[in-house]
């Protein structure tokens, strides 16, 4: 009876062993973008200027930040970390409040990435008073959710 268990007792954990790693999940597309599991609108993240930051006409003012479309993978027991979104559009402006003129227009191309970073500059070379200006930039997703985001600065 000795003799017969070890092999029948091997057989058994091998069949047990090879059908539990055939469950395993496929980790090889895991953060490939779904676009039924898009929920998630892009976030964007503004560094330079902050809100009402004043410069000195002549001085350049940055316009530096991120735009990224990561999708949570929410309840998913085999994967509970971020999977890659696609950004359709990102428009970023630069608008001058005070005699209603573009300083700045980009639309850069961002078809099919997850994220994109800018940095851009203007510069008001002269003036006298207050010139008041707005950052606008405003990004879309692949499942047309769109976000925006301003700021406010001022030369003087």
């Amino acid at each position: 009876m000795r003799k017969l268990f070890f092999p029948v007792f091997s057989i058994v954990f091998i069949g047990a062993l090879s059908t539990s790693m055939s469950c395993q999940p496929d980790w090889s597309d895991r953060f490939d973008y779904k676009a039924e599991q898009d929920t998630i609108p892009p976030v964007i993240s503004i560094s330079v200027p902050i809100e009402n930051q004043s410069y000195i006409y002549g001085n350049h003012v940055a316009i530096v930040g991120t735009v990224t479309d990561l999708e949570s993978a929410k309840n998913d027991i085999h994967d509970p970390g971020f999977r890659k979104g696609e950004l359709k559009s990102v428009t970023i402006e630069v608008d001058n409040l005070t005699n209603g003129t573009k300083l700045l227009s980009r639309k850069p191309s961002v078809s099919r990435q997850d994220g994109y970073s800018f940095n851009e500059r203007i510069e008001i070379i002269t003036g006298s008073g207050t010139t008041n200006c707005r950052l606008i930039v405003q990004a879309t997703d692949s499942k047309d959710h769109t976000v925006r985001d301003t700021v406010n600065f001022q030369y003087n």
